[in-house]
């Protein structure tokens, strides 16, 4: 199949893209730079350098893609505007193909805080404000049904491992500089999780048989606290110590992201494990911190 994605040099679109081609698909990735994304065109990925404002820069390769993976995130004051232009951008490239495929990435953040149940994709929605505007996108990417679209919507955890680290490898950076991991609030929270290869090998299942229309949570079993998380970071990468950031504080740091890293929140993959027969190779952060401190500190 040909798929293309978006996002292709980022911490999770770069593996979702080398998961893909080693899958036996041919894929087209949207890439800041040439260099950023030579690790891919050596594997066999054909580039395309652009970004999400300018889709007349990337329509061309896009436009003959039976899949088109959302990752690209943007940071930057005109990011929930630009991913809903992907939505957009994706419709138009799609339309009236045979097969047309869209994955959509959002995240567990917008379920909100689950106060200790285990919940799954029929949970209400009650997004944490640094994610209000996510339900929205999730809704416009589902409503592609409406053109023949195979629309999907996927949840990913906070995601883990590789070379990046994700938000986890926060806690490794604190504890190698400082001597103790910081955490947001008391850690009592429990935060869900998942694996960067994992999570690619997802997205491989979801291009190739996810049912049209569908949601599907992408998390390991673990359901720790971020005090256990914050404590293994830290044993791993040296002391052990755990310092406490509070709330009202790390909100004047990080603004709404302060609230979403404080969410209590166990969330249920088993709809992915059993109508796609997804099975994780990574089910404990914890258990595996010293190797994953490994991956992190070789790449810094």
């Amino acid at each position: 199949m040909k798929v293309f994605v978006t996002g292709g040099t980022g911490y999770i679109g770069s593996a979702v893209a080398l998961r893909l081609k080693k899958a036996g698909h041919d894929v087209s990735a949207l890439v800041r730079s040439k260099e950023k994304g030579a690790a891919l065109q050596a594997a066999g990925i054909k580039l395309v350098v652009g970004d999400l404002s300018s889709p007349a820069g990337y329509d061309a390769t896009a436009s003959g893609a039976q899949a088109i993976v959302q990752l690209a995130q943007d940071h930057g004051p005109a990011g929930v505007e630009l991913d809903k232009k992907a939505i957009g951008t994706a419709r138009e490239l799609l339309r009236g193909s045979v097969g047309g495929t869209f994955i959509y990435t959002s995240g567990i953040w917008v379920i909100g805080d689950t106060g200790g149940e285990l919940v799954d994709e029929k949970h209400a929605l009650n997004p944490a404000q640094a994610v209000a505007w996510r339900p929205a996108h999730e809704q416009a990417a589902l409503d592609l049904a409406k053109d023949g679209i195979r629309a999907v919507v996927v949840r990913p955890g906070i995601v883990y491992g590789g070379a990046g680290g994700g938000i986890p490898a926060m806690l490794f950076g604190t504890a190698s500089k400082h001597g103790a991991a910081q955490m947001v609030g008391e850690g009592a929270n429990h935060w869900p999780l998942v694996h960067r290869d994992d999570l690619a090998e997802l997205y491989v299942r979801l291009v190739e048989r996810a049912p049209a229309g569908s949601i599907f949570h992408a998390t390991d079993a673990s359901t720790r606290t971020l005090r256990e998380i914050a404590d293994a970071a830290s044993k791993a990468a040296g002391k052990g110590e755990v310092v406490v950031l509070p709330l009202d504080k790390a909100r004047g740091q990080m603004g709404p992201l302060a609230d979403a890293l404080a969410l209590d929140q166990k969330v249920s993959s088993e709809k992915a494990r059993t109508e796609l027969d997804w099975r994780p190779r990574h089910e404990d952060f914890v258990a595996e911190a010293e190797k994953l401190f490994s991956e992190w500190h070789a790449a810094q």
